[in-house]
């Protein structure tokens, strides 16, 4: 093969090469492809800046395909305040809580419930009637309850807002109420007697 029939076959592969992806192109061109709007995607937050986790939350909580995942939201929020605990968080979380109350994703209650569980003392699994005999048979309930509740204070007084003295007044609490259930149980068994 000569020069010139080399250089003549290689022009001749390079034509064809455009040609073909020119085809190719012109094909998928002609071609509608349909666009599918999605909606929301519902992606929880990343990062370690809380308010800007806050926000993305916000304007996913805006579309109702999202609230249904609210707790999942929540729970990355207080991951991301781990994060960078602050005692600022606090009053991060109040208003994002308060502003689901606004937009009707949660209840007044739900909200304030919400807050009560992570930042604050008050135990929410308590009965209001825990100091009469019939919170007796109930008592491992309530018991296994508000363990669970003391640890979500933990994540949120602790973990995510640095605030050791409230958590540590909350598990006070915690034990001063263990000690009344148990006088209260003990109390009724032997009143029944």
């Amino acid at each position: 093969m000569t020069k010139a029939t080399m250089k003549f076959s290689f022009t001749r592969v390079i034509a064809s090469a455009i040609l073909m992806t020119a085809f190719v192109l012109g094909g998928c061109a002609k071609k509608q492809i349909p666009v599918v709007v999605a909606g929301p995607s519902c992606i929880l937050p990343t990062g370690v800046n809380l308010t800007e986790a806050v926000s993305l939350t916000k304007d996913n909580l805006t579309h109702p395909e999202c609230q249904p995942q609210f707790e999942a939201y929540f729970h990355r929020l207080l991951e991301i305040a781990a994060g960078d605990p602050d005692p600022e968080n606090k009053r991060r979380f109040s208003d994002f809580l308060v502003w689901t109350k606004s937009e009707g994703i949660l209840t007044m209650v739900q909200s304030k419930e919400y807050y009560n569980r992570y930042f604050n003392t008050t135990f929410m699994a308590l009965p209001d009637d825990y100091n009469v005999c019939s919170s007796a048979p109930k008592k491992d309930d309530i018991i296994k309850a508000m363990e669970a509740e003391l640890r979500q204070k933990e994540l949120g007084l602790m973990k995510a807002c640095a605030d050791k003295e409230t958590y540590y007044s909350a598990h006070e609490q915690f034990e001063s109420v263990l000690l009344v259930l148990d006088a209260v149980c003990l109390a009724c068994e032997q009143g029944r007697k």
